[in-house]
């Protein structure tokens, strides 16, 4: 029962990680108590290929049908893990299960890593150590591998050192499980420290420094796009953006004019990000604002959502694309008016105003604090110059409406990274921006579109065009890939179904016409080869007229032997026997005396090992 308890460790801790990652609690209970179950139980079951391939099917089976039923939307990593967990579980009442000992092993790795994606627990780095050393005892041997090291210092040493080097590798190399494990520690010692991503608020009035996030939030599959749009406002009082409330525009029913994007949320989004002239497709339920922003009626969120391009519909400006706080036009009028001296036309002073914020100011993430009284706007045109997306964005707008250019301001992320391996754009947490949408045709009367100006200064890190072939690339790729072929399955389970169903008969042909060339080659031996001297005393029996036969016992040769009183040989055999079969190791050359027999008797070698060998028990 100890062994099997060894065996089974590695699996029970894997299952600790579905409580730490939210899985659903009947989950890893279940499993932990089937785990339980089969240590408890004294019997395994010895199944042919098919028949251990049909029950693995019938374990990968039941997840997939509670996330076909579950009403809520589990992530690949919970639905990987669990697919691999039920798989293992039902494994542990194989006799001798299919594939090998290292098949259950591989399982338990992969149960880690696919917990690792998206994981909130604190608690994993430390449960992945602890699955490292498990599998390490378990591959080592088990319960001796465990009094080996009692008895070595240096071999459990080994042993901790070996766990913590896989678990470190696990915690940085791997990526996923990297930024699983960084957000706990950061969430830790920097709880107060601020993140770039999208907010739907966007507000000036917060100094301070805002880190770099890393995580993936969208990952897009068609043709380019740059700027997507999330949150769209039009009201400013100085500190606060805001939206103003208007009738939204009327449904657009024109063709599509381009191929259609598909994307996918890391995790639901409440607000569905596309560029502007786009129509959204998607079987959840949405809305558009007044100003062109796209959200779902779930108040969940979407994971998935399709755009695609379609001629723009009029959106002519109003006055709340005109305003500007009072108590800014007299300090901001002559600004505007000495930047965009000598520009002629509505396009012409919109860009002179990007060109004077992209040149003379600063990209930073760090605000400095303002006196109080002060406005930060004012603060970053006259005082500082330096801030963030928000503050050139909210500069150029205010400055432009100054001139009676109306604008409007944009919260969403731009689209600079792919992936270099599966060839889809990417989105990171650090891709949120804020830009300007201004109408510059100068003549409203005769419409127009709004159009994107990004005060934004080029060759800001996080908003540089990049193609990512990394090792974060990679394992993206790979779990995108596993993403699809896994919501295909799920999807289509009349498809998946016959292909197990096939997978499982190839197996069971193979097996079947290896065993047939087995049986004709005739079985193959393997046996212990006896020591040297052993092999001369059976050439030195067969001289005096006493041949082994084939399936005959050292006890039958014996009595053989004393049959034909050659008592001294068949007590040498006898002795020989106790002491190659019995417990404990014997060396060759105390095999050898005790098979040194004369002619006579026995010699005195054979005797003094006789004495000593002799009367051990079998």
């Amino acid at each position: 029962m100890s062994a099997r308890l060894l065996a089974t460790l590695p699996l029970l801790l894997a299952t600790l990680l579905f409580a730490t990652g939210g899985a659903p609690f009947f989950w890893p209970l279940g499993l932990a108590v089937v785990a339980v179950a089969a240590v408890v139980l004294p019997w395994r079951s010895s199944l042919t290929t098919f028949g251990a391939l049909l029950w693995m099917i019938a374990g990968a089976a039941v997840p997939i049908l509670w996330v076909r039923t579950t009403t809520t939307e589990p992530g690949l990593g919970l639905s990987a893990a669990l697919l691999c967990a039920s798989i293992a579980v039902v494994r542990l009442f194989f006799k001798d299960a299919l594939f090998g000992r290292n098949f259950d092993r591989a399982l338990v790795l992969v149960i880690c890593i696919a917990e690792g994606i998206g994981v909130k627990s604190a608690a994993y780095p430390y449960l992945t150590v602890l699955v490292a050393l498990s599998l390490l005892v378990d591959a080592a041997g088990g319960a001796a591998a465990l009094r080996a090291s009692a008895r070595t210092p240096r071999a459990a040493a080994s042993v901790v050192l070996l766990s913590v080097l896989f678990a470190t590798f696990s915690l940085v190399l791997l990526p996923v499980l990297d930024r699983a494990t960084n957000q706990q520690f950061q969430a830790f010692f920097a709880r107060k420290m601020r993140r770039t991503g999208f907010t739907p608020h966007v507000r000036l009035d917060q100094s301070g420094f805002i880190t770099t996030n890393e995580d993936i939030v969208l990952r897009l599959h068609g043709p380019g796009a740059d700027y997507l749009r999330g949150a769209v406002f039009d009201s400013f009082d100085g500190a606060y953006w805001t939206a103003s409330k208007r009738s939204p525009p009327a449904s657009s029913g024109a063709a599509a004019t381009g191929p259609r994007t598909d994307v996918e949320a890391a995790e639901p989004s409440r607000w569905l990000f596309s560029p502007r002239a786009s129509r959204i497709v998607s079987d959840t339920a949405w809305e558009v604002d007044a100003l062109g922003s796209f959200r779902p009626r779930d108040p969940r969120g979407v994971g998935q959502w399709t755009f695609e391009p379609v001629p723009e519909a009029p959106d002519p400006p109003t006055p709340a694309d005109l305003s500007v706080p009072a108590g800014l036009v007299p300090k901001l009028e002559a600004l505007a008016l000495s930047w965009t001296s000598g520009a002629v036309g509505d396009r012409a002073r919109a860009n002179a105003l990007i060109r004077h914020l992209q040149t003379d100011f600063v990209y930073s993430l760090a605000r400095p604090a303002v006196p109080h009284g002060q406005l930060e706007l004012l603060d970053f045109l006259f005082v500082h110059r330096e801030g963030h997306c928000e503050f050139f964005a909210s500069a150029f707008i205010v400055l432009a409406r100054v001139l009676g250019i109306p604008a409007r301001l944009v919260a969403g992320f731009r689209v600079v990274e792919r992936n270099g391996f599966g060839g889809y754009a990417v989105v990171r947490a650090k891709h949120a921006h804020a830009w300007a949408e201004a109408y510059v045709t100068g003549d409203i009367t005769r419409g127009g579109q709004f159009e994107v100006f990004d005060a934004t200064p080029a060759g800001v890190e996080s908003l540089t065009e990049t193609r990512s072939r990394t090792a974060s690339a990679f394992f993206d790729y790979v779990r995108t890939s596993a993403a699809g072929l896994y919501d295909r399955a799920v999807a289509a389970p009349e498809r998946t179904i016959p292909v197990l169903g096939a997978i499982a008969v190839g197996a069971f042909i193979v097996r079947t016409l290896r065993s047939r060339r087995r049986k004709a080659n005739g079985p193959a031996e393997v046996f212990d080869a006896p020591p040297p001297a052993f092999v001369k005393f059976e050439a030195r029996l067969a001289e005096l007229g006493f041949v082994r036969e084939r399936a005959e016992t050292l006890e039958s040769l014996a009595e053989r032997l004393s049959r034909a009183e050659r008592e001294a040989h068949a007590q040498a055999l006898r002795s020989y026997a106790r002491a190659r079969y019995g417990k404990g190791a014997v060396s060759e050359r105390e095999l050898a005396a005790l098979l040194d027999v004369g002619g006579t008797g026995v010699g005195s070698g054979a005797r003094e090992s006789a004495r000593r060998l002799g009367s051990r028990d079998v």
